[in-house]
């Protein structure tokens, strides 16, 4: 985005953005950027505090009223709690898909890509009733199959099918492991009685309890061997959050 916003603005086009990532807005020097001490996925905030995304989106267009850059400002206050942090401890989420310990002990790169493909076939029958329920998904490129195979095939060595589309590689990848997160987490949200977790309940069960997360560290460690700097980029920056 911070890319983007060079270009725009060498056209004439005044622009500002929300920044999650301290470190790379202030490695890409955008023209106009607000950081939000918020969680992955939470550009705004909490969900459901209308008054405080306001306040949020405010401070982003104050933002234009410079007309020099590179400003990079901090938004000052924490977001909302969620409804889950409000919760008594007793009632915190925890994932009702519970995986084998032989698929979650399987290692080396082709016995990982199984558990993970048995993964996501354990999942698919709690994801359709989710969609079957809300009449919607995030997933906005892929089917949970397709982008599974995106990320096992480039792993693999082989030929990317993205059917219908003619997507770069980089890209591929990066929507691939973008509709995968949503995939898990419209899964692990559907089973009856499963509740809503809050983003870092989430992602600590991704990022510790699932194959998907394995085969997501393996791809960042092969992006960064690649001579492709839009596959470095996709590496470093767009598949496994900072600290996971």
């Amino acid at each position: 985005m911070g890319a983007l916003a060079h270009y725009l603005e060498e056209n004439g086009i005044a622009t500002t953005q929300i920044s999650l990532i301290y470190e790379h807005t202030k490695a890409i020097r955008p023209p106009r950027a607000l950081w939000v001490p918020f969680a992955l996925g939470r550009p705004l905030g909490a969900p459901d505090h209308p008054a405080f995304q306001r306040e949020v989106l405010v401070s982003a267009l104050r933002l234009l009223e410079s007309d020099q850059g590179p400003v990079l400002e901090t938004f000052p206050k924490e977001a909302p709690a969620e409804a889950s942090e409000n919760a008594a401890a007793d009632t915190t989420w925890t994932c009702p898909v519970n995986f084998t310990p032989a698929e979650a002990a399987e290692t080396g790169p082709e016995k990982r890509i199984r558990s993970f493909l048995d993964e996501v076939a354990q999942l698919r029958v709690w994801y359709d009733l989710g969609v079957e329920a809300r009449g919607r998904t995030a997933m906005s490129d892929f089917d949970p199959e397709t982008a599974a195979g995106v990320l096992c095939d480039y792993l693999s060595g082989k030929e990317i099918k993205t059917p219908g589309r003619d997507l770069p590689l980089a890209v591929a990848l990066r929507l691939a492991a973008q509709d995968l997160k949503a995939f898990y987490y419209e899964a692990a949200i559907s089973r009856p009685g499963a509740g809503q977790p809050d983003s870092d309940e989430f992602a600590d069960w991704f990022w510790t309890q699932t194959s998907a997360a394995d085969i997501l560290r393996d791809i960042k460690d092969k992006c960064a061997d690649e001579q492709d700097k839009a596959l470095q980029l996709t590496g470093k920056m767009f598949l496994v959050p900072m600290g996971r």
